[in-house]
């Protein structure tokens, strides 16, 4: 799925905002940016680190994106947390804990309460229901709270979601509502389950295609967009 097939879908589905959040790169941001439509495109990555997934949204593309990846561990598919929190931190970028509880995923587990995090995904739709309805119960007391599609194929986009009480549509208003914890997040297993169902053709394409190395390097793509 392509970052302009992402916000087409979101559009056809009436979603106000939406953030492509690729893994280790701002480039599918970068590039949904591009296009210009109704649909706020708030700048988003997940990076991988040794405490688990972290979400990382921001106003604008950060320009030291490419000075992270250069500081990233000894391990390929992973960046050093205290340099996310540093780009967060110096960008003005909201930090979420994604799926803490996941199984067989890089989740951070209760770590997801340490102040680095703005706020916790209570639900995802990559996840099965058990997990996310386990993850909602032990995260009930975290004050920002979200939940999100991790959609790898469009048919899932929009079976989770988080509803963000805003001052103005827009990337900034997104965010501002993140920090002010203005959020209701919303996820329904029927939702899931057919979104799963009618899904299941292009996730099974998605993983072989991830396994073979389909997509290329990440980190090597990441130079595509100018700083």
């Amino acid at each position: 799925m392509s970052p302009e097939e992402a916000v087409r879908r979101a559009e056809r589905l009436g979603l106000e905002a939406i953030s492509v959040t690729d893994h280790n790169t701002f480039l599918g941001s970068y590039i949904a940016l591009r296009r210009r439509g109704r649909v706020v495109v708030v700048p988003g990555a997940e990076f991988g680190t040794e405490l688990g997934d972290v979400l990382v949204l921001c106003e604008r593309v950060p320009a030291d994106a490419a000075g992270l990846l250069k500081r990233r561990s000894g391990n390929p598919e992973r960046v050093r947390f205290s340099s996310v929190v540093e780009l967060a931190t110096g960008e003005n970028c909201v930090t979420i804990a994604a799926h803490p509880f996941a199984a067989f995923r890089a989740g951070s587990g209760g770590a997801f309460e340490l102040r680095y995090f703005d706020c916790v995904e209570a639900y995802n739709s990559s996840s099965d229901i058990l997990t996310n309805v386990y993850t909602a119960y032990v995260t009930r007391g975290k004050r920002c709270r979200t939940a999100g599609s991790d959609a790898h194929v469009p048919e899932v986009i929009g079976s989770a979601y988080t509803l963000i009480e805003v001052d103005s549509l827009s990337a900034e208003g997104v965010l501002e509502g993140l920090r002010r914890a203005r959020t209701r997040p919303y996820y329904s297993a029927t939702a899931w389950l057919l979104a799963t169902l009618a899904s299941a053709r292009s996730r099974l394409l998605h993983f072989f295609r991830l396994r073979l190395g389909h997509y290329g390097n990440p980190w090597e793509r990441v130079s595509l967009y100018p700083i």
